[in-house]
């Protein structure tokens, strides 16, 4: 009894301590603005990767092209150093045939159940990054977030 007693209070113990941790990374505000070409970019995805490691922040842009940036469900990124990369939200919604006939032996069933979607298909498979690779996959972007947060606009050319 007094073992089981000891036990209990040493894990609760243990279970306060760990649960006083603090509450992930400190985060700063992130905000800022993508341009394509002179006008404001609104199928973006700008994504602050922190270079030392951590979870990195993401944030869609807006008709103006407007962004802020959301790390791990808090808005902010880390403080420190970030590679920056901007994607586009393709639009890969593939439409489904139209109600073919009810026979698989009809070549209508074979052309409606078959072609229409696999041509779809292949038009979303061609659909190509219209950003740069130097903003994405290469990206040369970086920024350095500061405690107070940052402003940080996108020229993309």
């Amino acid at each position: 009894m007094r073992f089981t007693l000891v036990l209990g209070l040493v894990l609760s113990l243990g279970a306060s301590i760990v649960g006083c941790g603090d509450s992930g990374p400190s985060l700063a505000p992130v905000k800022g603005k993508v341009m394509m070409y002179g006008k404001p970019y609104e199928k973006g995805l700008v994504v602050f990767e922190p270079v030392g490691g951590g979870p990195a922040g993401t944030s869609r842009t807006d008709a103006n092209g407007e962004f802020e940036i959301w790390s791990a469900g808090k808005k902010g990124a880390m403080i420190g150093d970030h590679k920056v990369v901007v994607t586009t939200i393709m639009d890969t919604a593939v439409e489904t045939a139209p109600v073919a006939p009810a026979s698989s032996d009809d070549p209508a069933y074979m052309s409606q159940a078959h072609g229409n979607n696999m041509s779809q298909y292949k038009a979303a498979e061609k659909m190509k990054e219209p950003i740069p690779a130097k903003y994405n996959k290469n990206s040369e972007l970086k920024c350095s977030v500061p405690a107070g947060g940052t402003q940080f606009d996108i020229d993309i050319k």
